[in-house]
């Protein structure tokens, strides 16, 4: 039987950073630096209009390209943060936008605190959208869209971590359907996890299916981002 090497951080494209410059900083108390940097190596979609730089600690960087030489690999890149990122002569790893940084974390951080759960229906709210008349299969036109999303944390998360578990006030113009959110997503695959199945679920309550805990996290395999 084949042994199967773990992915590591080491394993993705990375940028050695040399130089850090402060520019503006807008009303909202974001300031745009610009830092230069060589990357170990040009991956199709570097390009792209922003990806994420991870760093220790947890760190993470929404970036963007400002310039980048094929040939040299020198890249010159931005970034929108509230302090100075302390990042110069660091080494920092390349995650392509359609992760997010918490995906890596979440699979190498032994304290992440995953817990073993079976899912349950929870209630759900609602909420109804006016919209162009839609012709669907049999001609039958929609005017009215529902939104249903689960009634903890149901404005959404952050971009870097899980949101806490609490139950958000109810927006105007919703209600509540008892038991009406009946399955979870893996945050890996995607794959849907159904109301009495069995998954792995976090303190953020953010699930992952079985197969997918056990084959990226208890290896502490980042192979997900080649894999799904």
């Amino acid at each position: 039987m084949e042994t199967r090497i773990p992915k590591t951080l080491e394993d993705f494209p990375t940028l050695s950073v040399t130089a850090m410059r402060r520019g503006a900083t807008s009303d909202t108390g974001y300031t745009r630096f610009e830092f230069d940097g060589n990357f170990d190596r040009v991956i199709e979609g570097m390009d792209s209009t922003w990806f994420w730089l991870l760093f220790s600690g947890r760190g993470c960087l929404c970036a963007s390209l400002t310039s980048l030489n094929r040939e040299t690999k020198a890249a010159v890149i931005t970034c929108d943060e509230k302090e100075e990122p302390e990042i110069v002569g660091q080494t920092l790893y390349y995650l392509s936008p359609y992760w997010q940084a918490f995906h890596v974390w979440m699979v190498l951080d032994p304290t992440w605190g995953w817990e073993r759960m079976q899912f349950q229906r929870v209630d759900a709210v609602a909420e109804d959208y006016e919209a162009p008349n839609i012709s669907i299969a049999g001609g039958r036109e929609v005017k009215i869209w529902t939104k249903v999303e689960p009634l903890k944390g149901n404005t959404g998360q952050s971009r870097h971590y899980p949101a806490p578990d609490q139950t958000l006030p109810l927006r105007s113009g919703t209600r509540v359907i008892p038991a009406g959110w009946d399955h979870e997503h893996c945050d890996l695959c995607k794959a849907h996890i159904e109301d009495g199945d069995f998954g792995y679920c976090d303190p953020g309550k953010r699930w992952m299916c079985t197969n997918c805990y056990e084959r990226y996290v208890e290896q502490r395999d980042l192979a997900f981002v080649d894999e799904l």
